[in-house]
């Protein structure tokens, strides 16, 4: 009976562990972006999420930074790798999406962009 509820106990701590890593990635930046307010630099950039969809609360942090929380729409989609969607917007390159190999993450648009 010990036995038993021991390996349920660490079967659900496994599972709440590899929820908590599917929740958060690291994201390459070739060039600093604007997401709201806040320019993050090239580079490194955790991108952590709150939610299951379709809207959900993005925090990404890069470099020195203060973290930037934002909202998103989560689309389930696949694809082969890891990258970043940006539009120049007055001069200044703008994060749009964030796609993942299973979902891609779409950033509400900037306020006051015009669009």
């Amino acid at each position: 009976m010990k036995r038993s509820l021991a390996v349920g106990f660490l079967m659900v701590l496994f599972s709440l562990s590899m929820h908590a890593a599917q929740s958060s990635v690291k994201v390459l930046l070739s060039t600093p972006v604007q997401v709201g307010a806040t320019t993050l630099p090239e580079g490194d950039c955790k991108v952590t999420w709150t939610g299951s969809g379709p809207d959900v609360q993005l925090t990404l942090e890069a470099g020195r930074q203060k973290p930037v929380t934002v909202t998103a729409h989560l689309v389930e989609k696949k694809s082969n790798s890891r990258s970043v969607t940006t539009n120049t917007v007055g001069g200044v390159q703008v994060l749009e999406q964030i796609v993942l190999e299973k979902m891609t993450f779409v950033l509400a648009p900037a306020q006051g962009s015009g669009n």
